[in-house]
């Protein structure tokens, strides 16, 4: 059952490594990335197909065609939340195909995390993965909830509302003719923006799992590092091979970071495009416009924008912490009564464990809680400009 991935850990029931993405993976099979374990059907790839193109194509289609046809006739209000949406849903067809396009660098991770876990020998490590992956999947299910949310709150405050949710364009039901018509309108827009907001939850909890589960054996190296010369038994051969069995983990992680570095650096640097724009407009629309139903869907949706970006850029500022841990450990490992073999094989150790696990955006920017803030603050900028230039007064007087 799903839940014994939340369960404490038992000696006998642990978990690998690649288990971080369990969860991750039963979305992926639900949403056609990946094939089930009876393989692909006929009827399965073409449904695929045809939900993936509905998807891409008709919500972001969809929702600008509404926006530029009933312009004229939405309130401020309105007009800044279908722009929101358009956006939002614009940039999730780009998202989409980068990773589509790398899903055998995924497959690939997890590949080289079960290599990681056979290092894990003792019962101690092979705990402390456990706990990390619990961790992963309970990451998963608050991304999943707080996205579900997002998209129920704003189907439910739209209906109370007596207007549709997201505002795609459907030409063969009229909304405002009735209180059915407009029920089955947002019914049939649910439909496609839940597989919408589903995919781009999956795709933005991805860094965060990528990560969590890279710092559990950053961590698990270092305490092997700390014990290495710590056994009076052990002679220096004996010592020297731990040592380089410590490097070859090493060698490992930075192989496990640079397979998938090139897809998180371009997904995350689309998020903070997409966040920089809809963050502006989402801030502008709750302080000047908004009433009170429409402003307890924004906050929901304020809170999608935040995990977005802003945990995965928590937890590169920790691994590189982490790297600097690392470097400390082996400076002050009980290296000074060891072969001269042994010291040299440390010294090239340390001269490339000091290199910090880092991703940069785009090639840009680095990737952290610096710039992540940078983003926000553009957002209150925006807010202020209109503030001092009375541009909110000015379009509720019209």
């Amino acid at each position: 059952m799903l839940i014994n991935l939340l369960k404490e850990p038992l000696p006998w029931n642990l978990m690998s490594s690649p288990e971080a993405f369990k969860y991750l993976e039963y979305a992926m099979i639900l949403m056609g990335w990946t094939p089930p374990q009876e393989g692909w059907k006929p009827f399965r790839i073409i449904l695929t197909i045809v939900i993936s193109f509905w998807w891409i194509l008709y919500v972001p289609i969809g929702v600008f065609i509404t926006f530029f046809v009933e312009l004229k006739t939405l309130s401020p209000s309105e007009a800044l939340s279908v722009l929101q949406v358009g956006i939002n849903a614009g940039g999730f067809p780009l998202k989409m195909i980068i990773m589509r396009l790398n899903m055998w660098r995924y497959h690939k991770i997890k590949e080289l995390l079960g290599r990681m876990d056979k290092r894990c020998i003792n019962i101690t490590e092979r705990l402390e993965v456990h706990r990390w992956v619990a961790r992963c999947n309970i990451v998963y299910l608050i991304y999943q909830f707080m996205y579900t949310a997002y998209t129920l709150s704003t189907f439910f405050t739209a209906i109370f509302s007596g207007v549709l949710p997201f505002r795609l364009y459907n030409p063969f039901i009229d909304w405002r003719e009735s209180t059915m018509n407009l029920w089955i309108a947002s019914v049939l827009e649910l439909i496609p923006m839940n597989g919408i907001v589903s995919q781009t939850y999956m795709m933005d909890v991805f860094p965060l799992l990528y990560g969590l589960i890279l710092r559990c054996h950053v961590k698990l190296l270092r305490q092997r590092i700390e014990n290495l010369c710590s056994d009076p038994r052990k002679s220096d051969d004996e010592n020297n091979e731990d040592l380089v069995f410590c490097i070859k983990d090493h060698k490992l992680i930075l192989e496990y970071v640079s397979v998938m570095r090139p897809v998180i650096e371009t997904i995350i640097f689309v998020q903070f495009l997409l966040i920089g724009l809809l963050l502006g407009i989402t801030m502008l629309n709750l302080f000047f416009f908004a009433d009170f139903w429409a402003k307890l869907a924004i906050a929901a949706y304020i809170n999608g924008l935040i995990i977005q970006t802003f945990p995965f850029c928590f937890t590169c500022d920790l691994l590189k912490d982490d790297c600097e841990s690392l470097a400390f450990a082996i400076f002050h490992s009980h290296w000074k009564s060891s072969s001269r073999r042994y010291k040299s094989s440390l010294i090239y150790f340390l001269h490339n464990a000091q290199m910090p696990i880092s991703f940069t955006a785009g090639s840009i920017f680095p990737i952290g809680l610096k710039t992540n803030i940078t983003v926000a603050k553009l957002a209150f900028s925006v807010v202020t400009f209109v503030q001092q230039l009375n541009i909110a007064d000015k379009l509720r007087k019209e």
